[in-house]
């Protein structure tokens, strides 16, 4: 009986950890961070096609770090400046979609 106690807690306290694994996992899980919401990513990709006129080609996520204060959001920006290169931007973004800087963040 004393083994089947040991056995139940130990069963009860990895579930425990398993729950709490799934809730914070992310498309970035080999690195541990979150990823940030949906609204802070989209805010960055308007803010950095709007500086541009709307004239980039293509926008893409390289990643996303999820923060209380601001998270950090990675751009590629394909057709930037009317040329074919891949410009690097760094977005701070508000989880709610309030952009706080992008810059250049180089190649």
């Amino acid at each position: 009986m004393k083994n089947f106690t040991k056995i139940a807690a130990l069963a009860l306290a990895a579930s425990t950890l398993t729950a709490c694994v799934e809730e914070g996992s992310t498309r970035s899980e080999a690195t541990g961070m979150r990823q940030a919401s949906s609204a802070a990513e989209s805010a960055c990709m308007s803010e950095l096609n709007g500086q541009y006129g709307g004239n980039v080609a293509r926008i893409d996520v390289l990643s996303s770090d999820f923060s209380q204060a601001n998270s950090e959001v990675m751009l590629a920006a394909v057709g930037v400046r009317g040329t074919n290169k891949t410009e690097k931007f760094r977005c701070l973004v508000s989880n709610d979609g309030q952009v706080q800087e992008l810059r250049a963040a180089g190649n």
